[in-house]
């Protein structure tokens, strides 16, 4: 029998008087303070045809600002990005050679932003470590309407994980609140979990990507986190864990000796503690701030509605097309709410899974559990949809091996995760992008092929179509039977 799976948001009322919710302010060092500036600059400020060209040091002291070509026009934009920086650090060098007396506008320009206590000898140093950070103005007030969707759901997380209620801003960081938005290193999801780090906590394979379920993956990102302070004791090395892993963190606290996080900040010099991991934290202290003030810098909010689907646990494996028909949904709908299923789910290749807490509208008028109770027996299944793997035979080419099996190339390839189709060996198995066989049907029953036996005999003996029973089978060919076959009956047809 199905089972209800309730939100952890209708269980708010019990999280908050159990565990409590989190009523700690995030530390905001005042060494900070600059860097923080520098994150809402870039938040509220800088659109994304512009950016800044800074210092990359503790300060991230501003320099000038240039225009580039918007995303997605990367091309371009790196070279004028490669440009803008270019010119600036010729400009420094210029000034360093001329003691500091400038020139032209821009190095007047340099010159007068220039801190204090910064001498000429300085200056070729700074050059090396000017940066261009471009503008997330508009990203940023996109991710807020989008956050409507699962602010709430996330605050309850929050609270019953006794995480601060600040961390609700950590999406704006790591994906503007896309909930299905991919880096190039492979994160993924509203939170941006690695496929590594996704696994300790959720569900991630071809079949099933949890990252990419905002609802699931907020229930990870908190305990990840609640996991990185109870072993950290310390919220600013806890977060920063989130970018730079916990073994990096306690590293650099062992080697600073010190769990301060300004002084690991400032002195810690591991190889892989660049950029993007020293001001993770202050980023998210800034992305907090503004998200807190939203209406300040943006003007009234028009959050996108809160989204609180019911889940239902499956008993059995169910073909989306099934579920969809039996439940009145389109599979645009079922998508909407479970975009972890992956792609070979919605294209009929592999099954929704069993035990797999299936995500539906949130409508009084509808008892889901018994709806999927309902399902037909002859059409779900007690085994996933087998896959069909291909050995690699000495001479084989990839092309030659998606033409014999009728798919594209660059499925296959993608498929396996090969990137060169060159870069095959023989013996190595490839998982083909189609559909194997048909399991046995709950409600149904199974048929050995015999001597002499036709598919339209079959059929015609078991009440269905020729049709029908091709295709709950995945028969190619169906002309092309052999004895010994096991072929998969439909409910209530009668034995053989």
């Amino acid at each position: 029998m199905a089972r209800l799976v309730c939100s952890l948001l209708c269980l708010l009322s019990v999280l908050m008087s159990t565990a409590g919710a989190s009523e700690r302010v995030l530390p905001r060092p005042a060494e900070l303070e600059p860097a923080v500036s520098f994150w809402k600059q870039i938040y509220t400020d800088v659109s994304v045809d512009q950016g800044l060209i800074h210092d990359s040091g503790q300060n991230l002291v501003v320099y000038g600002q240039i225009s580039v070509a918007p995303p997605p026009h990367w091309a371009e934009r790196r070279q004028q990005v490669r440009r803008g920086l270019e010119r600036y650090r010729s400009a420094f060098r210029a000034l360093a050679d001329q003691q500091g007396v400038p020139n032209d506008a821009l190095q007047a320009q340099i010159a007068a932003r220039l801190p204090s206590d910064v001498q000429v000898a300085d200056y070729e140093a700074i050059a090396d470590r000017l940066r261009f950070q471009g503008g997330l103005k508009e990203r940023f007030y996109e991710g807020l309407v989008r956050s409507g969707q699962w602010r709430a759901h996330i605050q309850a997380v929050l609270a019953a994980y006794d995480v601060p209620e600040a961390l609700v801003a950590l999406p704006h960081v790591e994906s503007s609140f896309n909930a299905v938005a991919r880096s190039h290193a492979g994160a993924a999801g509203l939170w941006q979990f690695t496929s590594g780090t996704g696994r300790e906590y959720m569900r991630v394979d071809p079949v099933l990507d949890e990252r990419l379920d905002p609802w699931l993956s907020t229930e990870a990102a908190a305990q990840l986190l609640s996991h990185n302070y109870a072993q950290l004791n310390s919220w600013p090395l806890a977060i920063t864990a989130y970018n730079h892993g916990l073994n990096g963190m306690r590293r650099a606290v062992r080697d600073v000796g010190t769990s301060d996080y300004v002084a690991i900040r400032d002195r810690y010099k591991g190889a892989r503690f660049g950029f993007a991991s020293r001001n993770f934290y202050p980023s998210l202290l800034a992305a907090a701030e503004v998200d807190q003030n939203a209406e300040q810098y943006f003007g009234p909010i028009p959050y996108a509605d809160p989204v609180v689907p019911i889940r239902v646990t499956l008993d059995y494996y169910a073909p989306i097309d099934v579920l969809a028909k039996s439940l009145g949904l389109s599979k645009a709908e079922l998508q909407a709410l479970n975009p972890g299923l992956g792609p070979s789910i919605w294209d009929g290749r592999k099954f929704v899974p069993s035990g797999y807490a299936l995500a539906l509208p949130a409508d009084p008028q509808v008892d889901w559990v018994a709806a999927v109770d309902a399902l037909p027996l002859s059409q779900v299944y007690r085994d996933q949809r087998p896959s069909i793997e291909h050995v690699i035979a000495s001479g084989e080419t990839l092309s030659g091996i998606a033409t014999r099996y009728g798919v594209g190339v660059q499925a296959l390839m993608a498929a396996n995760g090969v990137s060169n189709a060159n870069r095959i060996r023989a013996g190595q198995r490839l998982r083909l992008p189609t559909a194997g066989a048909m399991p046995t049907p709950v409600g149904g029953a199974m048929y050995v092929v015999r001597p002499g036996d036709t598919l339209d005999a079959i059929a015609a003996r078991h009440g269905v179509s020729v049709g029908e029973l091709a295709q709950l089978n995945a028969l190619d060919d169906p002309n092309r039977l052999r004895v010994g076959q096991e072929l998969a009956l439909v409910e209530g047809s009668a034995g053989p």
